[in-house]
């Protein structure tokens, strides 16, 4: 039996911890029963077994925390943009690298010049923790999260492929539905206006499905970003 007022484990008519009246010592356990639900109201427990909304799982106890751990983690690595910024500074060609550079990604966009990889996989997890793990995964790799589409039976996660010395940015477009007891994962890295990314795509796949097999609520830490 526990306490309705402390929630520490009590016996007999009064708790010996703070002193106040159990409220089963005359009518069994039904006591009990009303202490723990004074103690964690039902409304709050997390139902990591069925929720799918984005919105709620982000305010089951210990996510938020978990997010900012990883974030808090997120390397800082110099973008393609800067690498240009600074060779500007280095080479006099009198014509902006970074802007040459700019102008013809976003040519090759025009035309459909693309590169990128897809994978898909089943999570033995619950597809609320899955999404946690997602969230966890893109801010320990520094990629920004833009936008969740809520459907039915999951949701999907749009991030941003940062910059960096292999490519320009790119999209990370994330399906998680549910799928029975796990979830099904599927990933898509996609980097406009280059026909070779020199293996970025697949180095962001494997972070993130490595990341995936991680349980982030229990206190671990995501592996060192390649």
């Amino acid at each position: 039996m526990f306490c309705s007022e402390c929630g520490k484990p009590a016996r007999g008519k009064f708790c010996s911890h703070c002193g106040a009246p159990l409220l089963d010592a005359a009518s069994g356990d039904s006591g009990e029963k009303l202490a723990l639900l004074d103690l964690v109201p039902v409304e709050v427990l997390p139902d990591w077994e069925s929720e799918i909304r984005y919105e709620a799982i982000l305010q089951f106890p210990g996510v938020r925390a978990a997010i900012e751990r990883h974030a808090a983690q997120a390397p800082k690595q110099m973008t393609g943009e800067q690498f240009l910024a600074l060779a500007d500074k280095i080479v006099p060609l009198g014509v902006s690298m970074e802007g040459v550079a700019g102008v013809a990604n976003a040519f090759f966009k025009r035309l459909g010049v693309q590169t990128g990889k897809d994978r898909a996989r089943q999570v033995a997890a619950p597809a609320s923790q899955t999404i946690v793990r997602v969230l966890c995964s893109l801010a320990r790799r520094g990629q920004a999260l833009r936008q969740v589409t809520q459907a039915e039976d999951g949701c999907l996660i749009e991030a941003a492929l940062p910059s960096d010395l292999f490519a320009l940015e790119g999209d990370l477009l994330i399906t998680v539905r549910r799928y029975g007891p796990a979830a099904s994962v599927a990933a898509t890295a996609r980097i406009g206006g280059q026909w070779f990314d020199w293996g970025k795509s697949n180095r962001c796949l494997d972070q993130l499905f490595a990341d995936l097999e991680c349980d982030v609520l229990a206190g671990f830490a995501l592996g060192r970003a390649a």
